[in-house]
């Protein structure tokens, strides 16, 4: 089974809402889905959006794959860095406790 994190219509007629969920990648865009991540509403000024982000690196280190729209969602923030981050934590580059305090330093850098 494959599985994606993909953004599923919810909303009124023109004011369309996502929720960001994890989904079978062969259930249909607003069908079923195996867990809710987030919300994101492109209709505030700068699009506003809400995000498990311990949730989400958790599905992507398991290995689901975001379609291009949520990527560029997480790589705004940070989902996409704190994989990465880990990633280096696992492979023994750096430590928790370093990879934490990246995390973080670039959060208040770039906070949205």
């Amino acid at each position: 089974m494959s599985v994606k994190i993909r953004l599923k219509r919810i909303g009124k007629k023109h004011k369309p809402i996502y929720h960001i969920v994890v989904a079978d990648s062969r259930a249909p865009r607003d069908g079923k889905f195996i867990e809710k991540l987030g919300t994101y509403n492109p209709h505030t000024d700068p699009p506003s959006t809400v995000l498990k982000i311990k949730n989400a690196v958790s599905w992507l280190m398991k290995g689901a794959q975001p379609t291009n729209t949520v990527k560029s969602i997480f790589s705004k923030t940070g989902v996409l860095l704190n994989k990465h981050l880990l990633e280096g934590v696992r492979k023994g580059i750096f430590t928790n406790e370093e990879s934490q305090k990246k995390f973080h330093m670039w959060y208040k850098k770039y906070k949205i």
